[in-house]
């Protein structure tokens, strides 16, 4: 092998090396920006999660506890409508029951934004289950008898079981912690 030719390949695998350099560092430059934003993500996933719990915990609580627990309080309601128990179960129950379901909106909207599809699942079983919570709350026969608290009390019970898958799903997004996507080539896979 001549000077020359030495010359050109040590040359050849010089520029070989930079190029390579160059596409590993983008690769890198491109895996910590994925990585950046993913736990971006994740810190909006975690504050929308614990927004929409908090959210989940105080509506449905009040929902439940909409309908008149004592005959004084309802006496006294079916005495402010001078005996029209259609429309103070209307008043009371029906419209308190929407602006109250209405305040989950909002949560449940930013956290199936932000998903993963496992959460958004669970986030369409609390909107459902607070749909039938309204539903059954707004069904509720007054004066509250045995029958109707029983109904109360399993609304309670299935309230926190869709909350518990909620929690689980957003608990497994949450403790995932964030890498950069598995690349492919021609040999295999490159980490």
């Amino acid at each position: 092998m001549t000077a020359e030719q030495a010359t050109v390949i040590a040359a050849l695998i010089g520029v070989v090396g930079v190029l390579a350099g160059v596409c590993f560092g983008r690769w890198q430059v491109r895996d910590e920006a994925v990585v950046e934003h993913e736990q971006w993500l994740r810190g909006q996933r975690q504050e929308a999660f614990t927004v929409l719990l908090a959210s989940w915990d105080a509506s449905i609580l009040k929902l439940i506890d909409l309908p008149p627990s004592n005959d004084e309080e309802w006496d006294h309601r079916e005495a402010t409508y001078e005996g029209d128990l259609i429309e103070a179960t209307e008043e009371y129950i029906w419209n308190k029951s929407l602006k109250i379901k209405g305040d989950l909106d909002q949560p449940l909207e930013r956290v199936q934004l932000l998903g993963p599809n496992i959460v958004d699942a669970a986030c369409i079983a609390l909107a459902g289950t607070a749909e039938t919570v309204v539903q059954k709350v707004r069904q509720v026969r007054f004066p509250l008898d045995e029958a109707a608290t029983e109904e109360l009390d399993e609304l309670r019970e299935r309230a926190d079981a869709a909350r518990t898958v909620f929690f689980n799903a957003a608990r497994q997004v949450i403790h995932t912690p964030p890498s950069p996507r598995q690349r492919k080539w021609i040999f295999g896979r490159i980490a």
